[in-house]
């Protein structure tokens, strides 16, 4: 795994001094994290967002040298912010919603590659080839982001059970058109190359190996909880089933995503109140959120010190990133609203309809984050020019224009779609739901 600090004067991390420098670079990120959650708190906006802007503007001050990889962030801050998001999703509404979260994650995320590529085609000039491969790496939702974005504004019931359950699913889909589309755009580049039926057979392997992973790991796990009643023993096996599962799936081929979120899911809504007590629920639960707010702090604050707006100063590049932000939109709407209007009237059941003010809110609600920042900083030196179109820099101008754009106006909308209580904070329940339990 590529580590995402530099070596600091030629020593490697291993070094006592090279380690003393990357704890002192880990307690200034949190405590520029903490900072700025407050000011945030104080000024009423996603601290998620004010992360992202700060990390952008300190980053001309060039204090911290540091360079995120594709590794780091699929293996250090995605399975425990997704596993957080996992033990809080209710097991009966993802039941119930089954076929619009398919629906979302599958033609949805074909949908918007699909527009992306050829507004990148039609307007940017780009050849079709490296337009596909841009597109397939923007179209997928977040779940960091998305998981983020609905814990901040306190979104709960259908309506997060639809935007987090689309962006953990098109995750499987999301890799696999990536493979697709870089073996296509370049077919000298030594790998495999999948055509659409190897496609389907890769993106099935991922899927069912995800599936097959979590469910075991996480029926373990809760089978292990039952033989005690030690919090920290349990918090532990939390903490081992989370990193565990994602790297034991992702070593077999499956989907580490779909592993962590089913273990997730099993200890949520059946391990913790059928193999803890009230109070290591409590306990668990309390952790898992300290642990995802630190992630998420300093992930968000590395992509803004990450990004550079000079990689934009290309002309070639910086149309396509506006090119590209906007057609995300375009073929955003496009799905939300196109797919899921027939469950908006009917006689489709009360408790899986979806309202108008609901597709409103899912079309603004799907951001771009770590995905495919980690999907792009995997591309190898010789990939990184796509017809004179920088990638990197195209994929982060987008996902900063999603995070900022649509994060600072996501809680406004709530509000104006009469989704947001409690003093401005959302909650998106359904009329039935009740507030989190911890035993049952």
């Amino acid at each position: 795994m590529t580590f995402f600090l530099r070596p600091v004067s030629g020593l490697r991390v291993t070094d006592v001094l090279g380690f003393a420098d990357f704890e002192l670079l880990a307690v200034e990120l949190l405590l520029i994290a903490s900072i700025v959650a407050i000011g945030a708190r104080y000024l009423r906006v996603p601290h998620t967002v004010a992360l992202v802007v700060v990390g952008f503007i300190i980053s001309f001050g060039r204090f911290f040298d540091v360079t995120l990889s594709r590794d780091f962030i699929l293996l250090a801050f995605l399975p425990p912010m997704l596993f957080e998001g996992a033990i809080n999703m209710n097991l009966e509404e993802m039941r119930r919603r089954w076929a619009q979260v398919f629906l979302l994650a599958v033609p949805g995320t074909l949908i918007t590659a699909a527009v992306v590529a050829a507004a990148l085609v039609a307007v940017a000039d780009l050849p079709f080839k490296f337009a596909l491969l841009l597109a397939v790496m923007l179209a997928p939702t977040d779940p960091v982001s998305v998981l983020a974005t609905m814990k901040e504004h306190g979104v709960s019931g259908g309506l997060r059970t639809l935007l987090e359950g689309e962006s953990i699913s098109n995750d499987a889909l999301g890799i696999v058109l990536f493979t697709i589309a870089l073996s296509y755009a370049f077919p000298e580049e030594p790998g495999r190359a999948l055509g659409w039926a190897g496609a389907l057979r890769e993106f099935g392997k991922e899927v069912a190996i995800g599936l097959a992973i979590g469910v075991a790991t996480g029926y373990i796990v809760h089978r292990l909880m039952r033989l005690l009643e030690d919090h920290l023993v349990e918090i532990t096996l939390s903490v081992t089933l989370a990193f565990g599962t994602y790297l034991l799936a992702d070593r077999l081929g499956g989907s580490g995503v779909l592993a962590v979120v089913v273990g997730g899911l099993l200890i949520g809504n059946y391990g913790t109140y059928r193999a803890m007590s009230a109070s290591s629920q409590a306990a668990m639960l309390e952790v898992w959120e300290v642990v995802a707010f630190l992630l998420n702090s300093a992930l968000f604050l590395l992509i803004g010190l990450e990004f550079e707006v000079r990689n934009l100063g290309e002309r070639a590049t910086a149309t396509a990133t506006i090119v590209a932000a906007a057609a995300l939109l375009i073929g955003r709407a496009l799905a939300v609203y196109g797919l899921l209007l027939p469950f908006g009237f009917g006689r489709t059941p009360a408790a899986r309809k979806v309202s108008g003010g609901w597709r409103h809110a899912i079309y603004w609600g799907g951001l771009r984050g770590s995905i495919p920042i980690a999907l792009v900083l995997g591309l190898s030196a010789a990939q990184r020019d796509l017809g004179g179109v920088d990638p990197v820099a195209v994929v982060f101008g987008a996902v900063m224009l999603s995070l900022v754009g649509q994060g600072i106006t996501f809680a406004p909308l709530l509000g104006k779609l009469r989704l947001a209580t409690d003093g401005g904070r959302a909650q998106a329940r359904d009329p039935a739901q009740g507030p989190r339990r911890l035993s049952r």
